[in-house]
């Protein structure tokens, strides 16, 4: 059972692969609860929904690979400016002139980009745990070789193709076990592992899917530079997906507001709902006054 069901649901087609959408409320600014990696499902909300639909139209969608949108097996099908075409098609199809963003993870880089390419239809963005290569990243996830056999399966030596193929389904509990820090977070990682789908097969593609034009430091940096609408960024001080430190580049980057939270991890909207929900609310109050 859901807190909230959707007002309006749909599918929206880019390059021949659809993607699912979901409208909850009717007035007020449109937010648009921008799709999250490839291993979760706009779900991921949940908790943000009911909340913000009181007083805002509430848009989610499925990435590609996941919940009710398609599952390509190509990687070519998994390029970023096809990530940025869904976005621009979902909001296209709710009839959306203009929208608050907001992400986490992949999906606050997303949200920047987005942005930097058309302020005109961006109102402000909300950066949680933002998925930009502004820093190296966390070293535990690239101390294995994702290809190689490996002659271990400890930790993030799970992060390694050959054991997505083996036990998709270990993994992820190894995984959200890691997003979520923060005792007594048994039902966030339930919920997620749920909803990160029973096999590999399109996180394998989304691994291998060609470079953006912003994979470098220095094109990211430009691309938060060049973002000139209100910025919330909310990073967890535990976060062991993204350093901590690239939101602050963020904030830095783009003149933001910027939200630490002492003790959080990777998914702070999930474990910590109420605060997060009363940053958001404040945050678009602001930025669509």
């Amino acid at each position: 059972m859901r807190a909230l069901a959707p007002t309006r649901a749909g599918e929206v087609g880019v390059r021949g692969v659809r993607t699912h959408y979901e409208v909850f409320g009717t007035g007020g600014p449109t937010v648009f609860l921008l799709m999250p990696d490839v291993i979760a499902q706009g779900r991921a909300w949940k908790a943000q929904v009911p909340f913000l639909a009181r007083t805002c139209r509430v848009v989610t969608a499925d990435p590609r690979g996941n919940g009710g949108s398609d599952r390509p097996t190509d990687p070519a099908d998994y390029a970023f400016d096809g990530m940025v075409e869904d976005a621009w098609a979902v909001l296209a199809e709710v009839g959306s002139a203009a929208a608050v963003l907001c992400g986490v993870c992949s999906g606050a880089g997303l949200a920047l980009i987005m942005a930097a390419e058309h302020p005109e239809r961006v109102r402000g963005v909300v950066a949680i745990n933002p998925g930009l290569p502004l820093t190296p990243p966390h070293p535990w996830k690239v101390a294995h070789d994702f290809d190689a056999v490996l002659d271990t399966e400890a930790g993030w030596a799970k992060l390694n193709r050959n054991y997505w193929q083996r036990d998709w389904p270990a993994f992820t509990r190894f995984f959200f076990d890691q997003m979520f820090p923060e005792p007594h977070s048994s039902k966030q990682v339930e919920d997620m592992v749920s909803w990160a789908g029973p096999t590999a097969e399109a996180n394998l593609a989304d691994v291998g899917a060609p470079p953006s034009r912003y994979s470098g430091e220095a094109a990211a940096r430009a691309a938060c530079a060049a973002v000139r609408c209100p910025v919330l960024v909310i990073t967890g001080t535990e976060d062991r997906c993204q350093p901590p430190e690239r939101g602050r580049i963020v904030a830095d980057l783009t003149g933001g507001e910027h939200v630490e939270i002492d003790g959080a991890g990777h998914l702070p909207m999930a474990r910590d709902p109420v605060f997060v929900n009363l940053l958001l609310r404040d945050f678009i109050t602001r930025a669509t006054r």
